[in-house]
C-alpha cells in the first residue's frame, strides 16, 4: 500500500499544480478557464523546443516555458475575458470563449510541432532508487520536489507582493476591491498569467513521462479540474490537497483493483463529493452577513 501511495505522489503533484491554476483563476476572476489544460500542453511543447531542440538545459527550459505560456495566458485574458466583460456578457459566454481558445491553441500547436508525438528525454536518471521494499525514480522525485518549490514560491508571492495582495483582495470581494481602488483588470491579467505559468510547469514536468502531443492537455486538465472541485474550487490549500488526494487514489485504485477502472473511480469520487459536500472537501463554507 505504501508503494502505491508513493507512486501517486508525482502525478498528484502535477494534478495539484493544474488544480491550483484552475482555483486561482476562478477565485480571482470568477472564470472557469477551459484553456488551462492546453497551457499544460503548450508548456510541454515550449519546454521541449528549448530543452531538446535548442539544448539550453532543463532549468532554462522550465523558466522560459513558464514565461512564454504566461504571455499566452495574458492574451487569453485580453482577447476573450476583457472584451466580453466590457459588453456585460453572461458568464456562459466567457466559458464558451475559453473553450474556443482551447481549440485555437491545439490547432496552433498542431501547425507548429505537427501531429507526431515528441519524446522529451528525462533530465535525470530513470533508474529506480530502492529503500527497503519501496522505490522511486529520480524523475518522480524531481516532479514532487520542483512542484512543491513552485507551490511555496506561489504562496510567498501571493502573501508578500503588492500584486499578490491585490489578487487576494479581489478573491475575497471583487466589488470591495474596486471601491478600494484596486485595478481588477490588472488583477485578472496577473491571475491568467500566473495560472498559465503553473500549467506550463506541470506540462514540462510531466513531459518526460508522457509523449508530448497537441492533445495531451485534455486529460491532465480534466483531472486537474476534478482535483480543484474535490478540494474546493477557489481554495489554494484545497487545490493542492485535492491534487495529491486524486493522484494517490488513482495509484491505489490502479494497483489494488485495475488500471482500467482508475478514471471511473476518480469521477465516482467527484460525484460523491458533489453529492455530500458541494463546496469541496477542504473549503470552508462562507458565512453570509444579513
Amino acid at each position: 500500500m505504501l508503494q502505491y501511495i508513493l507512486n501517486g505522489l508525482p502525478i498528484g503533484a502535477i494534478y495539484a499544480l493544474v488544480a491550483l491554476s484552475y482555483s486561482f483563476i476562478y477565485a480571482a476572476s470568477g472564470v472557469l478557464n477551459w484553456a488551462q489544460g492546453d497551457m499544460v500542453m503548450l508548456g510541454a511543447y515550449v519546454g521541449f523546443t528549448v530543452y531538446q531542440v535548442m539544448n539550453l538545459g532543463f532549468t532554462p527550459a522550465l523558466l522560459i516555458s513558464m514565461v512564454v505560456v504566461a504571455i499566452a495566458g495574458v492574451l487569453v485574458q485580453q482577447l476573450i475575458l476583457k472584451p466580453l466583460r466590457k459588453r456585460n456578457s453572461p458568464g456562459v459566454n466567457v466559458i464558451i470563449g475559453t473553450l474556443g481558445a482551447s481549440i485555437i491553441l491545439r490547432n496552433i500547436a498542431l501547425m507548429i510541432w505537427g501531429p507526431d508525438a515528441q519524446l522529451f528525454p528525462s533530465p535525470v536518471s530513470t533508474k529506480p532508487i530502492a529503500s527497503g521494499i519501496m522505490s522511486m525514480t529520480p524523475q518522480d522525485i524531481l516532479i514532487v520536489v520542483v512542484s512543491i518549490i513552485i507551490m511555496v514560491v506561489f504562496q510567498y508571492l501571493l502573501k508578500h507582493t503588492k500584486e499578490g495582495k491585490a489578487s487576494r483582495a479581489v478573491t475575497q470581494d471583487r466589488y470591495a476591491a474596486v471601491l478600494m481602488g484596486i485595478n481588477t483588470e490588472r488583477s485578472d491579467g496577473v491571475a491568467f498569467a500566473t495560472s498559465a505559468a503553473l500549467g506550463a510547469a506541470a506540462g514540462i514536468l510531466i513531459a518526460p513521462i508522457f509523449f508530448v502531443t497537441f492533445n495531451m492537455g485534455a486529460g491532465i486538465g480534466l483531472k486537474g479540474f476534478v482535483s480543484a472541485v474535490v478540494g474546493g474550487l477557489g481554495s489554494v490549500p484545497g487545490a493542492i490537497t485535492g491534487g495529491f488526494f486524486i493522484g494517490i487514489i488513482e495509484s491505489v485504485a490502479g494497483g489494488r483493483i485495475s488500471s482500467g477502472y482508475r478514471d471511473a473511480i476518480t469521477f465516482a469520487i467527484l460525484i460523491l463529493v458533489l453529492w455530500l459536500r458541494p463546496s469541496g472537501l477542504f473549503l470552508k463554507k462562507k458565512k453570509q452577513k444579513v
